[in-house]
C-alpha cells in the first residue's frame, strides 16, 4: 500500500461508504480509496443467511462497544453492537427496512434549516435510487438493494394484523415502503451495500479497497484562512503508521461512533476536552459527539397456548438448537432457501399512536404531561433553540392520533432469558419511536476508547410515554382477539412478577428492563452550527471545506425505526451533492 494519491478517501467501508464509492466511481476518471477496519465477509453465511444475523455480534467483526452506566436505567451498562466488516452494521443487523416518516424527514430537513434537498420531496427521490421492491409477484426495479415482504409460513403475522384491525388500527398490507408504511425482514438472503452496491463496483480500476486497515487520524493542514484535509494516517495489521493522500476530499463514513471519534482524534471538537487529552485543537466545535439519540425498547414475552399449535409454530425449538428441528431448517434453506432460516424472527410490526389520544380524557392527560416535562427545564450542552425544535416535533407526534409514537414488533420466538425453557413463546418489543433523551459520545483517552452515554430515559417524558405503551400492550393488546386465543396472557419474561397495570409500576418496569435498540444517530448532526450542527447541508464539516461526514451520525432527529433505510437515502443524496460539485 504505497502513498498513492486518490481523489477521494472514504474512511469506513460500511453502508454509506460503499454507496458513495459505487456512485463516485461511475466516473472512470475519479479515483476512490475505501478504508475498512474489518474483513470482507460478503460471502459468509453468518452475514447472508437471515436467521443467522445475531451470530457475528460479539465477535471480531463487531466493535462491541458498551455504554457508560445509564442513570435512567438504574446504572446498567448496555451492549452496543456495531459492524466491523465490509458493509458495516448493514451486514450485522436484523434486516428490517423501516423508512422514516414524511413528518420526520421534513422536521430534520427543511425545518432545521437544511434546505429543500433534505425535505421529504427531495430525499424520497434519493431513497428510491437505493432499492428494488418485490411484493405479491410485482417488481419495481430502481436500486441495487433488494427489498421484499417475508414469506408467511405461520399464522402469527395474520393474527397480528387482525388483532390491530379489531382495535381499529388501519392495516398496511404489502405496500411500498415509501408510502410511509412498513416492511419486515428481507426473505431468503441478506441484500445490503456489500453485495448489492459494491459487487457491481469492486472490479473497477479506479476503485481501491483496503480491509483490516485502521485509520488513526485525519491529516489536517490549518492556514490563516481555512483548514484543509490532505489525507489520513493509518495502520495495517498493527504495523507502523503510514499516510495516504487525498487530492480532493476525505469523507468520513465511520458511523455514529467512529466519525466523531476520528474528528476528535484529529483536533476537531470541544477545545477544552481535546486539551485535557493532550490533543491540539484545530477546529473548536463543542457539538462534535453531542446529540446522540437511540430508541429505548421494553420486551414482554408470553407463553403460547399448546392447544392452538397447528399453524402457530414458534422458533423455540430452533433457538434451543433441537437437532431434528435444526436439521430440517438447514435442509429447507440449502434446498430452496426457504423455512425459518430464510428470514429473521421479526415478521410482525406496527406503528401506533399514544394510547387514548383520541379521547378527551387522553388528550387532557397528555396536556398535563407535556406541561410538566418541558425540555426547556433541562440542563446540558444542547442549544436551547434545537431543544425547543426537537420538543415541538415530538409533541406534534404525540398529540396527533394519526401519528405513531411506538413501533411494536411481534416475534414468535423466546427472549434470551427463557431460551432454555420448553414450550413456545410470543415476544413483543415496545419501542419508543421519538425519544427526547439525548446523550453524547466522546473520546475517553487518546487510545481511541469511547465514553458512550446515550442518556437513555434521561428525559422524563420518554419514561411516561413508553410506560403507557407497555401498559397498553399488557392490558389491551394481548387480551384482544384473535391474539388472546393463542397466548397465555401472563407474562413470562422479563420480570414476570412485576405488575404494570399501575402507572408507577409501569414506569419502574421501564427503568428496570428497557434496553437500547442500537439505532444510534446524531453525533455529527447536519444543521446550522448555532443549533448544534457539525456539518452543513452539503455534509461538509464546519471549518474544513473538503472534509465531509456521511453516515447515521449526521441525522439530527432520529427516524421512527431502524435508521438503515434512511442512511441509504442520505448516502445517495450525498453522492448527488458531491458529483454535482465536481
Amino acid at each position: 500500500m504505497a502513498s498513492t494519491e486518490f481523489d477521494f478517501i472514504i474512511v469506513g467501508g460500511g453502508l454509506s461508504g460503499l454507496v458513495l464509492a459505487t456512485r463516485l466511481t461511475e466516473d472512470p476518471d475519479i479515483k476512490v480509496l475505501v478504508i475498512e477496519a474489518g474483513n470482507d465477509l460478503t460471502s459468509d453465511p453468518r452475514v447472508n443467511v437471515p436467521a443467522m444475523w445475531p451470530q457475528l455480534q460479539g465477535t471480531t467483526s463487531d466493535w462491541s462497544f458498551k455504554t457508560v452506566p445509564q442513570k435512567g436505567m438504574g446504572g446498567r451498562m448496555l451492549e452496543v453492537p456495531q459492524g466491523r466488516m465490509l458493509g458495516g452494521s448493514a451486514a450485522l443487523n436484523g434486516l428490517n427496512f423501516v423508512v422514516s416518516s414524511k413528518d420526520n424527514i421534513d422536521a430534520w430537513g427543511a425545518d432545521l434549516g437544511n434546505g429543500p434537498g433534505w425535505n421529504w420531496e427531495g430525499l424520497s427521490k434519493a431513497f428510491r435510487k437505493a432499492y428494488s421492491l418485490t411484493t405479491s409477484g410485482n417488481i419495481e426495479k430502481e436500486g441495487p438493494v433488494q427489498v421484499t415482504i417475508p414469506e408467511e409460513d405461520t399464522k402469527w403475522p395474520q393474527v397480528w394484523r387482525e388483532t390491530f384491525a379489531g382495535l381499529e388500527y388501519d392495516p398496511t398490507g404489502n405496500d411500498d415502503p415509501f408510502s410511509g408504511k412498513n416492511l419486515g425482514a428481507v426473505m431468503r438472503t441478506r441484500s445490503f451495500a456489500g453485495n448489492a452496491y459494491f459487487a457491481q463496483a469492486r472490479s473497477r480500476s479506479n476503485l481501491t479497497l483496503w480491509t483490516t486497515t485502521v485509520v488513526e487520524k485525519l491529516v489536517l493542514e490549518p492556514s490563516s484562512t481555512r483548514v484543509t484535509a490532505t489525507g489520513v494516517q493509518y495502520t495495517k495489521d498493527s504495523s507502523e503508521t503510514k499516510t495516504v493522500n487525498a487530492g480532493r476530499e476525505v469523507i468520513l463514513t465511520a458511523g455514529t461512533f467512529g466519525s466523531p471519534k476520528l474528528l476528535e482524534l484529529s483536533g476537531i471538537g470541544e477545545a477544552d476536552l481535546l486539551k485535557s487529552l493532550n490533543i491540539e485543537p484545530v477546529i473548536d466545535n463543542p457539538h462534535v459527539g453531542e446529540n446522540l439519540q437511540n430508541h429505548p425498547v421494553c420486551v414482554l414475552s408470553f407463553e403460547t397456548d399448546p392447544a392452538n399449535e397447528e399453524g402457530f409454530e414458534t422458533l423455540d425449538k430452533l433457538t434451543r438448537q433441537d437437532p431434528a428441528t435444526l436439521a430440517a431448517a438447514m435442509d429447507a434453506y440449502s434446498q430452496k432457501q426457504r423455512g425459518p432460516l430464510s428470514k429473521t424472527n421479526c415478521n410482525a410490526m406496527a406503528h401506533v399512536p399514544l394510547p387514548g389520544i383520541s379521547t378527551e380524557e387522553g388528550k387532557a392527560d397528555l396536556a398535563r404531561l407535556l406541561n410538566s416535562t418541558s425540555t426547556a427545564a433541562e440542563k446540558g450542552k444542547t442549544p436551547s433553540a434545537f431543544a425547543k425544535k426537537h420538543e415541538a416535533f415530538v409533541h406534534s407526534i404525540l398529540t396527533n392520533p394519526r401519528k405513531a409514537s411506538d413501533g411494536p414488533d411481534g416475534r414468535f420466538a423466546p427472549p434470551p432469558s427463557v431460551s432454555g425453557d420448553s414450550g413456545g413463546h410470543f415476544t413483543i418489543g415496545v419501542m419508543l419511536s421519538h425519544p427526547l433523551s439525548r446523550g453524547s459520545c466522546h473520546l475517553a483517552n487518546t487510545r481511541g476508547e469511547l465514553a458512550i452515554d446515550p442518556n437513555h430515559l434521561g428525559h422524563s417524558l420518554d419514561v411516561e410515554i413508553l410506560a403507557r405503551h407497555v401498559q397498553f400492550l399488557e392490558s389491551v393488546l394481548v387480551k384482544s382477539e384473535p391474539l388472546a386465543s393463542h397466548i397465555k396472557t401472563k407474562r413470562c419474561a422479563p420480570r414476570p412478577e412485576m405488575g404494570i397495570s399501575d402507572a408507577n409500576e409501569a414506569k419502574r418496569f421501564v427503568r428496570e428492563t428497557a434496553i437500547g435498540a442500537s439505532h444510534y444517530t446524531g453525533t455529527c448532526s447536519m444543521m446550522p452550527r448555532e443549533l448544534g450542527g457539525v456539518v452543513d447541508p452539503a455534509l461538509r464539516v464546519y471549518g474544513c471545506g473538503n472534509l465531509r461526514v456521511c453516515d447515521a451520525s449526521i441525522i439530527p432527529l432520529m427516524p421512527r425505526g431502524n435508521p438503515m433505510a434512511t442512511v441509504y437515502g442520505v448516502a445517495e443524496r450525498a453522492a448527488e451533492i458531491i458529483i454535482a460539485g465536481l
